[in-house]
């Protein structure tokens, strides 16, 4: 409740109006509609209080038809705006008039009230702070949302506070647990009173990012001068007050009544969420004048076309409950945004944002990429980088043809730099279910790719093989092996890869090239060695390989990596060969495998 009064006492009221459901707007008979009564009413307007009654105070000192013209005066004047319709009662404190019937109005409109959102983002904004002695630091205000519970860890921001919530009351009753639209006094732990204040925000830990910039739909009043851009006015957001500057995102001027998209950049962090009402003032003379709505608390920076940057808040302005969440996972991009950053930006809970994400309309335009938490991403950021992996796998093939694929790693690295792994994962499997892509180990290549050789160089493959076969634990450089055989230099290389994306050669830490016969001997002996003691010193293994030290050292370096040693001081531990795989049981006869 409110009841309009000196112009100074209007920041008092903005500080407690954004958490009202219901309005009660007092107005004396004897005076009429003063210019207090219209800057309130502005506010309750912009801030899109949803219901309410009017009532004529002092009805006991104007004649009946006299109260029938500041009714009427009444009714015109909230024409066109929530309140119309609305009960108008005349009332007298000092009578009784009429407060039989106010007390049932507001009973009935009390009841009309929706409950807020149990499941939402707990938010307390904060309109008072003080010490109470034997207790401690004790904040109030309105829960917009959510609950609150006795012993829960919450935050302050934005300056990201932590504390404990030690008690809760309700109206002077202590309670254990709270609801959303409900005044409350909370006691905190682990917090001086004098790191709180009003403006500041109580909420649940790690949710909120507290912002500079924020993206907001903008209603200038009617009746005022034209807002200009870059103007510097005064942000009133919940109990928030915070110098901010308008940036208009078309045009130089905000007619009065008119409606636009801004960017408001304000003086100081603050925290809120989409659909967040706000309030703007002129600080000298001071004056309502506009108000709007929060699309998004955190919009990416860097330039974005006019056109580009309208269609977004067109579309986080959106009253449906799925397009500003698509728009958010559109505007993250490549990187796609889990659930976590979700609530952040619209309060809303995990199991809301999944049931809209994955609704049949939400999934045709968006890709789960992860299960915990949820990450999603757009479904034309998942096509672009499709075709930019598909693309980068056919030019791989067709300048390297004896190659079996690309490198996992470098599509990665490459095309996936601005995204997330999970996006990098789910990207290739779904390409690899589509059947246009296929994986092995850490290769990747188009479905369709053969390696074709020409009888030439299928000759060449197996000669080369041959030669690092017979080579053993003293194979030879990639340049000898091709000198000895006549090839040429680069088709050599490129057989050599080939061979080693197929699993014929393996490639060391030094980048000595060994082939896999070799090194599968090399394992046996080890193992056999075990037999007669699990060390073996880089002596003994130089002996045991039949190799120079110059392969020793990166030899054993690779088993150490492979696990098949371990290094101990000038020493090598060698550790026993993996156990065999188990084979199931055979089922018994007449009964089902369960597979």
């Amino acid at each position: 409740m409110d009841v309009p009064g000196h112009e100074r006492f209007v920041r008092n009221m903005l500080a407690g109006v954004g958490g009202l459901d219901l309005v009660m707007l007092v107005v004396a008979a004897d005076e009429s509609i003063k210019p207090q009564t219209r800057e309130h009413f502005d506010i309750c307007r912009l801030l899109r209080i949803p219901r309410g009654l009017v009532v004529l105070t002092k009805a006991d000192l104007v004649e009946p038809d006299l109260l029938e013209v500041v009714r009427d005066e009444v009714r015109a004047f909230v024409a066109g705006s929530f309140l119309e319709g609305a009960p108008i009662l005349a009332v007298s404190a000092r009578t009784g008039e009429g407060l039989d019937v106010l007390r049932r109005a507001l009973s009935d409109a009390a009841r009309a009230i929706p409950q807020r959102d149990a499941a939402g983002l707990a938010r307390l904004p904060i309109d008072r702070a003080f010490n109470m002695k034997g207790f401690g630091a004790v904040v109030t205000g309105t829960l917009l949302a959510g609950t609150l519970a006795e012993g829960q860890e919450v935050e302050i921001v934005p300056e990201r506070r932590a504390a404990r919530v030690r008690g809760l009351q309700v109206h002077g009753r202590p309670t254990r647990r709270a609801a959303g639209g409900q005044r409350l006094a909370v006691n905190l732990q682990s917090i001086e009173v004098a790191a709180l204040e009003r403006g500041q925000t109580l909420t649940e830990r790690g949710v909120l990012e507290p912002t500079r910039v924020l993206d907001v739909a903008l209603e200038h009043l009617p009746g005022g001068t034209p807002l200009k851009d870059q103007g510097r006015l005064s942000l009133h957001l919940h109990t928030a007050e915070v110098p901010c500057r308008v940036r208009l995102m078309e045009g130089a001027v905000l007619a009065p009544g008119a409606r636009a998209y801004a960017q408001l950049r304000c003086a100081r962090p603050v925290t809120a969420i989409l659909g967040d009402r706000f309030i703007l003032r002129r600080p000298s003379p001071a004056l309502t004048i506009a108000g709007g709505t929060v699309l998004h608390n955190g919009p990416r920076a860097g330039r974005l076309r006019p056109a580009d940057r309208r269609l977004r808040c067109q579309r986080l302005d959106d009253p449906s409950p799925l397009t500003p969440l698509l728009a958010l996972v559109e505007d993250a991009g490549d990187a796609g945004a889990d659930a976590v950053a979700l609530r952040s930006r619209t309060g809303l809970d995990p199991a809301t944002i999944a049931s809209r994400l994955e609704s049949k309309e939400g999934a045709a335009a968006t890709m789960v990429v992860a299960a915990n938490p949820r990450r999603y991403v757009g479904r034309a950021a998942v096509e672009r980088l499709s075709r930019a992996v598909l693309d980068a796998a056919k030019d791989f093939h067709k300048r390297e043809p004896l190659r079996d694929g690309l490198a996992r790693e470098e599509v990665r690295t490459r095309l996936f730099r601005r995204s997330h792994d999970d996006v990098f994962r789910a990207v290739i499997a779904d390409l690899v279910r589509r059947g246009l892509l296929r994986t092995d180990k850490d290769r990747i290549a188009l479905a369709t790719h053969q390696v074709a050789l020409a009888p030439a160089e299928a000759a060449l493959l197996e000669r080369l093989e041959q030669s690092y076969r017979a080579g053993g634990a003293n194979p030879p450089e990639k340049e000898e092996a091709a000198k000895t055989l006549g090839a040429d230099p680069r088709t050599a290389d490129r057989l050599i890869h080939l061979l080693l994306s197929r699993g014929r050669l393996v490639r060391i830490p030094d980048g000595k090239i060994f082939h896999a016969d070799a090194i599968q001997a090399l394992k046996e002996r080890l193992w056999e060695r075990r037999t007669k003691g699990e060390s073996i010193d880089i002596g003994e293994f130089k002996d045991l390989s039949g190799t120079s030290r110059k392969n020793a050292i990166p030899l054993l370096e690779y088993f150490d990596q492979t696990q098949l040693t371990r290094r101990q001081g000038n020493l090598r531990v060698i550790l026993p060969p993996p156990a065999p795989p188990q084979a199931s049981p055979a089922p018994e006869a007449g009964k089902p495998r369960g597979d």
